[in-house]
């Protein structure tokens, strides 16, 4: 999966109110970058900006070939009356035996014929964290991907991450940098 992304001097203002500056990086390949920050830092506008959701005031991104994201985004965006295959099959094909293999490395397996709105939080969690990874996309964005999650939990996607994402770029926000640790950035950034 080769991909490169440059983000060249980027500048968002809210109003007349700097969000930040000349931010500037690039991901290539397999180049895991963590973009760390507050509440209210940026963050979620870096990325929406870099997938075309929203304008920058300045700067450019670039990519060498046309990106496909694979996205997990703050809110889970499941369909809730659906069940945990369907929203699995909604991006891309996917047969139930692999969706079963995957489910089960996130110890969900006895869940793929459940109404997603019978799930807890940390189970949704891992559903949309498996959909993007599912997808397959050539560059992976995960927004707070482990956000309101108990510690076994997050481990456990961690080690998951970890396995599934090992030859992809992957763009990851986090306040928290107890999971910069855990996940092996190449790139780090602070805003």
């Amino acid at each position: 999966m080769q991909m490169k992304l440059e983000v060249e001097n980027l500048t968002k203002y809210f109003d007349d109110k700097l969000i930040f500056k000349n931010v500037t990086f690039s991901v290539k390949d397999s180049e895991r970058l963590a973009i760390i920050g507050k509440s209210g830092s940026g963050k979620t506008t870096l990325i929406k900006i870099i997938m075309g959701l929203t304008n920058s005031n300045s700067g450019k991104i670039i990519f060498d070939t046309p990106p496909e994201f694979s996205v997990v985004f703050q809110e889970n965006l499941l369909f809730e009356e659906r069940t945990v295959y369907e929203n699995l099959i909604f991006c891309c094909e996917i047969d139930k035996t692999t969706a079963l293999k995957l489910l089960s490395e996130l110890e969900l397996e006895d869940y793929i014929n459940t109404k997603v709105k019978a799930l807890s939080g940390g189970m949704k969690r891992r559903i949309a964290i498996l959909r993007a990874i599912v997808k397959r996309g050539n560059i992976f964005i995960f927004d707070e991907a482990i956000r309101e999650v108990d510690g076994y939990t997050a481990n456990l996607i961690i080690s998951f991450l970890n396995k599934r994402l090992k030859n992809a770029p992957l763009i990851y926000i986090t306040h928290d940098e107890s999971e910069i640790e855990k996940l092996n950035f190449d790139k780090i950034i602070k805003l």
